[in-house]
């Protein structure tokens, strides 16, 4: 009987035991006793971004993985141009498109821990094409030098982009950037005459130029710029050497060069008020422009307050040959080989000289006989005359001297006579007045 009474009270306590196990058990996640969800993922559906693109072939391309549960199966329906395949554990996924000869379309697929998948339509297309370098040339008063540029010096970065089948692109965006080395690009901004990144845009023939610019200050050294294409994102990088170049005048240089030749109207004048504007790189701003005949040519726009600033010569009609000009920058460096100006005749043959009779009006006496010289300039040098009204004896011209009689019976008071010598297709005309 005693031990029935305690089998009776024992069973309520372990069953209560039993029911407490079988919850504690269920707060671990089952028996396995994981105490959490094993998947990390993000907030809310997979998702890819972005979910459609342009690749380019060679150029790597960054999409978004996120939502789901991770980590995350990627797999390409294409492995030959688009070789993907693997776990990503982050949300970041870098891909490299290989080579394709045509626009090709590849499909990305994503499936999550869970088994949720989604995925991202792709077209790679060829690469545009870059060369090998970048062609650097500088002014070839650093040749001495042997490097590509000399400090205070200006030259040109080159790239011409192709496409798969050599084609030149033409109207592409490049992006030039410094990338090391004392140099600077030049922009036609306003306010920005030198920037480190300048985008250009590709001519006809594929090619993209920006202009380096080096100060007259840079030390010897060897620099570093890089081309992009702005859609595509491929680039090349291309390395030149600069020279300390502080001694002499290589450094400065002036567009256009040789001799400008101004022609006048014709063979009896020089050309006056033509003009031609030249344009200074280089060696340290500003310039002061001089020329050795400034009673023939004159300067307009010195001291040129920045390197590829420009200073004007206009003729003033006073003839010259190889007119010159001293151009010396702020640390007293010449151009060695300026410029050079001609004002020279024209071919063509001058127009007359203006008709001129002198004196313009006489004056006869009444009652008797009058004649009268007249000297003639200018015309053609072949003079005709006549009278009105008409005089008993016609006027007559003796090379430049005009005679004019006027009879008695015609010299009466108040008496008013007309003189028109015509030369060529001028006419002028003198009066004789009787009193």
């Amino acid at each position: 009987m005693p031990g029935h009474r305690i089998s009776a009270w024992l069973r309520p306590l372990l069953t209560l035991a039993a029911i407490l196990g079988v919850l504690s058990l269920a707060a671990c996640g089952g028996g396995g006793g994981a105490p959490n969800n094993p998947y990390k993922g993000g907030v809310g559906p997979l998702t890819i971004t972005p979910s459609q693109a342009n690749l380019y072939s060679g150029n790597p391309f960054v999409f978004s993985v996120t939502g789901g549960n991770g980590p995350y199966t990627i797999i390409s329906n294409d492995q030959a141009v688009l070789p993907v395949v693997g776990t990503l554990n982050g949300n970041t996924l870098v891909v490299t498109p290989g080579n394709v000869g045509t626009d090709t379309p590849v499909t990305l697929s994503i499936r999550d821990a869970s088994g949720a998948a989604t995925s991202a339509a792709l077209t790679v297309k060829p690469a545009l094409l870059l060369p090998a370098s970048i062609t650097i040339t500088g002014n070839p008063n650093c040749g001495a030098s042997g490097a590509d540029l000399c400090s205070g010096q200006d030259g040109t970065a080159t790239v011409q982009m192709t496409g798969p089948a050599g084609a030149p692109l033409a109207g592409r965006d490049v992006r030039f950037d410094v990338v090391q080395g004392n140099f600077s690009l030049s922009s036609t901004a306003a306010g920005q005459p030198l920037v480190q990144s300048l985008t250009v845009t590709t001519d006809q023939n594929g090619t993209a130029t920006a202009r380096i610019v080096v100060p007259v200050n840079a030390a010897t050294q060897i620099a570093t710029i890089r081309a992009t294409d702005v859609t595509g994102g491929s680039s090349v990088v291309g390395q030149f050497t600069i020279a300390q170049f502080v001694n002499g005048a290589g450094v400065l240089t002036v567009i256009p060069t040789g001799t400008t030749t101004f022609t006048g109207p014709d063979t009896a004048h020089c050309a006056n008020g033509a003009s031609a504007t030249f344009y200074v790189f280089g060696g340290t701003p500003p310039y002061i422009i001089a020329t050795n005949f400034p009673q023939a040519l004159v300067i307009g726009g010195s001291p040129v307050q920045r390197s590829g600033g420009g200073f004007t010569v206009t003729t003033n009609g006073t003839c010259v040959v190889n007119g010159t000009f001293t151009i010396t920058d702020a640390t007293g460096r010449t151009v060695t080989t300026p410029p050079t100006v001609t004002n020279a005749l024209g071919t063509a043959a001058p127009p007359p000289e203006t008709l001129t009779i002198t004196p313009p009006s006489q004056p006869c006496k009444a009652g008797v006989e009058n004649n009268f010289d007249f000297l003639l300039t200018g015309g053609t040098g072949t003079f005709n005359a006549i009278s009105s009204p008409i005089l008993n004896t016609p006027p007559s011209v003796d090379g430049t001297v005009l005679h004019v009689k006027i009879q008695t019976a015609e010299a009466t008071v108040g008496a008013k006579f007309t003189i028109t010598v015509n030369s060529g297709s001028q006419f002028k005309s003198a009066t004789i007045t009787c009193q």
